[in-house]
């Protein structure tokens, strides 16, 4: 927990106001993935298969690792100052999609048949688990329903496209692995992929795949449902009344709303981040809005979502340095864009125009031409509050970064007639917080009592009342967010 704000409270109410400074997004490093794998050779002497673009990655934060796809899979320890390879890369070939059952510790990505994945326990090597084949269709996107706390009622969510038909959403039982039924979606519905899910609620949303039918984005939900039923089709949302292409996307299970961001080849049109109400229950998503970037501020890939943070981030695919874009999610209104983070340069002194794309693969086997650019991929690990990029790159490479974390605010402070205390302080909006209590403040923070959380009076303000402050001569208060 981090230290927001002090006050001292004696006979007289007496406010101590210590400096409080929010963390900034910013760039804290990367780790290169080497060596590059088609100078390794094989037991018969030929090189190995080289690498490719990080496409997908997940990410288990409560064990502190975090996995990122190209043509091989990598394990890194995210407990450190950089993330760290454990053990060696493990071939997979390259997928777009993939999903984490942390409890179970398996992992699926789906190409064609749906691949599952052992992670191993600890520092243990990641291992192949076998493949099923679906009825439903060719696997191009899975998302998992973990909700039960028994990893043997689990299931997974399976995007099928199906030759000139609309595409198909299986439900597979991870326990057992095996394929359970299907819906069919509507006509038109024949192309989609950036799957998430809210598990909790029980509904998984999927977004059309670029450049694919239907040429106008859409989202459509589906309801997840108990044991061997079949998935519901909700319905579905068309994101603009133009053509686009939707290339990543982020879900905001906490205050119900998802964001995705356009990929388009000609970078001097400015990106857009739409906003989709989920709405509750069985109803079909809604739009909320879009933000506009601006010209040059294009081609949205790999996301990421704080939303105790407030923000969704954006990293492009097609600029030199990268870019992560800073989107703030702004309540029940369009997002906003706030600004981006420009990363680090490469070894070469000439950079392609912004929107030409070209090599970005190491001569010596370790240092980019053109450093950190072309992410494909991203996870946010919340228990750390950093950002992990993968790169499209030879060898990969995975971009560390630092999420905005904005300090709450006590606005006011004031000894109540009844002889309680109330605090007024400003927090991000339906964030969660806790206001901490010592006598001395000079105590470690582990010897100061947690009191409770303030209550969300309206958006971003907040309000506590201490009633046990009648029986202290002083106390000194912390609000700690989250």
């Amino acid at each position: 927990m981090g230290c927001r704000f002090l006050l001292m409270v004696a006979s007289l109410v007496f406010g101590l106001a210590l400096p409080a400074h929010a963390v900034s997004l910013q760039r804290i490093g990367h780790t290169i993935l080497v060596p590059r794998h088609n100078t390794l050779l094989d037991t018969n002497g030929v090189p190995l298969p080289d690498d490719k673009g990080m496409y997908t990655a997940f990410i288990d934060p409560t064990s502190g690792y975090a996995y990122f796809v190209g043509t091989y899979l990598f394990k890194l320890d995210i407990t450190g100052n950089l993330p760290a390879q454990v053990g060696p890369a493990f071939f997979t070939g390259q997928f777009s999609e993939s999903a984490i059952d942390s409890a179970a510790r398996y992992a699926y990505m789906a190409r064609t048949t749906l691949n599952r994945y052992a992670l191993g326990a600890g520092t243990n090597p990641v291992s192949s688990a076998g493949s099923l084949a679906l009825a439903a269709g060719s696997a191009a996107c899975v998302v998992i329903d973990d909700s039960d706390p028994n990893p043997s009622n689990h299931y997974g969510y399976v995007l099928c496209t199906v030759s000139g038909n609309p595409a198909k959403v299986a439900k597979v039982a991870l326990s057992t692995f095996t394929e359970l039924g299907s819906v069919t979606l509507t006509n038109g519905e024949t192309s989609f992929w950036v799957g998430r899910v809210d598990a909790q609620k029980g509904y998984a949303y999927f977004a059309t795949l670029p450049g694919l039918a239907p040429t106008i984005p859409q989202v459509v939900k589906i309801k997840l449902t108990p044991g061997t039923n079949a998935p519901v089709r909700i319905g579905a949302v068309s994101l603009d009344t133009v053509g686009d292409n939707i290339d990543g996307g982020s879900i905001d299970t906490l205050h119900g709303y998802a964001y995705y961001g356009t990929y388009d080849s000609d970078t001097n049109l400015p990106g857009k981040v739409y906003k989709v109400k989920l709405e509750d229950g069985d109803v079909a998503p809604t739009l909320v809005g879009r933000v506009n970037l601006h010209p040059g501020e294009g081609r949205l890939a790999a996301s990421v979502i704080d939303p105790l943070g407030g923000y969704v981030y954006f990293a492009d695919d097609n600029s030199y340095p990268g870019r992560v874009y800073q989107i703030g999610l702004n309540g029940t209104n369009p997002p906003v864009e706030i600004g981006y983070l420009q990363l680090q340069g490469g070894t070469s002194s000439i950079t392609p125009p912004n929107g030409v794309t070209t090599n970005n693969w190491a001569g010596d086997g370790t240092n980019l031409p053109f450093g950190e650019v072309f992410f494909r991929s991203a996870v946010f690990d919340p228990v750390r509050g950093y950002a992990y990029f993968g790169q499209d790159s030879r060898p990969n490479q995975v971009v560390k970064v630092q999420l905005e974390q904005d300090l709450a605010v006590i606005t006011s402070a004031a000894k109540l007639p009844d002889g309680t205390f109330q605090l007024v302080y400003t927090n991000i909006p339906y964030g969660t917080n806790t206001v901490l209590t010592s006598p001395d403040m000079t105590v470690p923070l582990t010897n100061w009592t947690a009191l409770g959380s303030g209550t969300e009076v309206s958006p971003g303000q907040f309000q506590f009342i201490d009633p046990q402050a009648t029986n202290f001569p002083q106390r000194f208060y912390r609000i700690s967010s989250p």
